[in-house]
């Protein structure tokens, strides 16, 4: 199987693709961003607003433009949406509340310096472009990429290239959780061929992490939330850091146990086996 998978001309989405796509997501969004700062800059403008939505909008407007362009890559094919079932589903959202527990917790090991941790503090961050952008953002990584790479190549050779598409957040912390929590959906999504799965976790982490940041905390966004506001007993929250661990381990063998294995590389009648 490994043999022919590697003599095996691929079409649509390969690896060297998706790392085009990503690494020109960045580039973008940091051109963009140096634009609109060198405008406002010129025009004496307050960039108060521009960084509390422009953001979200510049990185929305960029992950669209990548999906389309990565949905003509896998010959407009759309990502999956087998119907799973309700037991999946919402083990799927446990899964999600417990790696919302999980994911504060980095920034402690990478924290913020106190100039980049005061400017973003003061963002107001609005709930429905956060959604949009976190739902694109899955689209692009799981439902484009991940999905195209899937045709061409095992899980195994798959996994560290979706993951890795996190770098277009270029924020450190952003990009660790996301790569966690990028794997973990992704996996998901291989087991079920249900790409309705990420989204419904993609929306669940965004809503949550907001309501529990934003809405009930302090707006202290560069710290851990949950110990700070939330689980300020350092014994109860360490415990509850390892009962999600235990739910998230047990949840994903769950959802092994109750699919079948899916045969993702399926070759088209235009391809053909050729050395690469």
């Amino acid at each position: 199987m490994d043999e022919l998978n590697l003599l095996r001309k691929k079409t649509g989405m390969t690896i060297a693709k998706a790392w085009m796509v990503m690494v020109t997501c960045v580039i973008v969004f940091m051109f963009g961003a140096l634009i609109i700062g060198g405008v406002l800059g010129y025009q004496n403008a307050d960039p108060q607003e521009f960084m509390e939505n422009g953001i979200f909008i510049l990185m929305t407007l960029i992950l669209i433009l990548s999906s389309l362009w990565g949905f003509y890559i896998n010959k407009k094919q759309l990502p999956f949406f087998n119907k799973p079932s309700v037991s999946i589903t919402l083990v799927c959202i446990i899964i999600s509340l417990a790696w919302s527990y999980i994911s504060p917790i980095i920034v402690e090991f990478l924290p913020f310096n106190e100039k980049e941790s005061d400017n973003i503090e003061r963002l107001g961050i609005d709930l429905f472009l956060s959604v949009l952008s976190s739902t694109l953002f899955t689209f692009l990584q799981i439902g484009i990429i991940g999905h195209g790479l899937l045709k061409n190549y095992l899980f195994k050779q798959v996994i560290f290239t979706v993951a890795a598409v996190s770098i277009v957040m270029v924020i450190p912390q952003a990009v660790i959780g996301l790569f966690f929590q990028t794997t973990i959906m992704f996996y998901i999504y291989y087991r079920t061929a249900s790409f309705l799965l990420p989204i419904i976790m993609s929306i669940v982490l965004s809503v949550v992490e907001y309501i529990l940041k934003i809405y009930l905390g302090n707006h202290i966004v560069t710290k851990n939330y949950i110990k700070f506001d939330f689980v300020q007993n350092n014994t109860v929250y360490y415990l509850g850091l390892l009962a999600s661990i235990v739910i998230i381990i047990a949840g994903l063998l769950y959802i092994k146990k109750q699919t079948k294995t899916i045969e993702w590389q399926q070759p088209e009648d235009d391809e053909s086996i050729a050395f690469l």
